[in-house]
């Protein structure tokens, strides 16, 4: 099985023998957070290497042992890509010298704008390529806006209100394709720390929150045995302790609303799947007010399930239940925020921190 190109050619090339100064100076950058790109892999199912089509097949172990993240391109996205080139070069960047050269675009970006895009507007195929051409050049000038790159190693106002009114773990399970769990707790989450902080000011923190996932992501993929390209995560939201009052709180469903705006607009495809667990039948009614800020191919990615979640997680996305917190299934929730058995997870504010300073030494 011979790696495809990491340049937007997305043509198949030779197998590639990496000398062991090479992985060295591999690792070393992963070390640093300066996270290579993982190649991608042309079509592969369990017969051969056959070329897939349109993503036939989705991520059904039955049909496939590679994610969707980690194909490289098939000929139908492909040529749908070529298009979504031409109106990005002649339509949105013209003359303008100044702008990102196509082939410079970041390739998971592409990779998963396109496929969204391809989803979330398969009633009207001839938008897409409009449609993924303005999200990648509005991601990248809101990106530049924010500097975002250097994003990571700031430290922002607000910080310890933001995560500590939200704090968000991730878990050390995977999914059976080695995807990251991550894990929000609604009884962990203090709604007055929120009120505090504006909704720029919430955009700004949970790009962060988001770019530190990211860099988390890419460098687990680095680093594993596997060594497939995974771009999107799974998200777990526990609703155990869930109040219909505190939920409705002006200030809690604009904090929401701008973290759910945020993710459509600039990190779409990130995540993919988003398990609702321990779900009252009160949190409906919030769902009715939540819903029509997500896209359809959002909410078709998002289970409701009454119980912890953790038999699902094992049946239907083959995580290792002894590799999850023995939390999930206690009652009554006992969740530490620090120490502890090591399934617990970390910290988003933890990883910011511990990148940041990775960061800084690297320099």
């Amino acid at each position: 099985m011979a790696p495809a190109s990491s340049a937007l050619k997305y043509a198949p090339t030779d197998d590639v023998v990496v000398v062991e100064k090479e992985e060295e100076e591999e690792e070393e950058l992963i070390l640093a957070g300066r996270v290579p790109p993982v190649p991608l892999i042309e079509g592969w199912l369990p017969g051969g290497n056959a070329e897939l089509d349109g993503g036939g097949g989705g991520d059904d172990p039955s049909t496939t042992i590679v994610p969707m993240d980690a194909r490289a391109l098939s000929q139908m996205e492909r040529e749908v890509l070529a298009r979504v080139r031409t109106h990005y070069e002649e339509v949105l960047l013209g003359g303008d010298d100044d702008g990102p050269a196509f082939d410079n675009l970041p390739e998971e970006m592409v990779c998963r704008v396109l496929r969204t895009m391809m989803k979330r507007h398969s009633d009207k195929p001839r938008d897409v390529p409009i449609q993924t051409a303005e999200m990648l050049m509005a991601t990248l000038k809101w990106r530049k806006s924010i500097d975002a790159d250097s994003l990571i190693t700031r430290t922002l106002e607000h910080t310890a209100e933001y995560h500590g009114g939200w704090p968000t773990r991730v878990l050390y399970a995977t999914d059976k394709h080695g995807r990251m769990l991550v894990y929000d707790s609604i009884a962990s989450i203090d709604s007055e720390y929120l009120r505090m902080i504006s909704p720029e000011e919430v955009e700004l923190l949970h790009a962060q929150l988001l770019e530190c996932i990211s860099i988390e992501r890419r460098r687990r993929c680095a680093m594993s045995p596997a060594r497939m390209r995974v771009y999107s995560h799974l998200h777990i939201l526990d609703l155990e302790g869930f109040s219909l009052v505190d939920a409705m709180k002006e200030h809690v469903l604009r904090t929401c609303k701008t973290i759910f705006g945020l993710s459509k607009r600039h990190f779409t495809g990130c995540v993919y799947k988003i398990y609702i667990v321990n779900c009252p039948l009160a949190f409906y009614v919030m769902w009715n007010v939540l819903a029509p800020w997500l896209p359809h191919d959002t909410i078709a990615k998002i289970r409701f399930i009454r119980g912890s979640g953790i038999d699902e997680l094992g049946r239907d996305e083959g995580v290792d239940r002894s590799s999850l917190p023995a939390w999930m299934g206690a009652t009554p929730r006992g969740m530490p925020m620090v120490g502890g058995d090591e399934r617990n997870g970390l910290l988003v504010s933890d990883l910011v921190a511990s990148e940041r300073q990775r960061r800084h030494h690297a320099q």
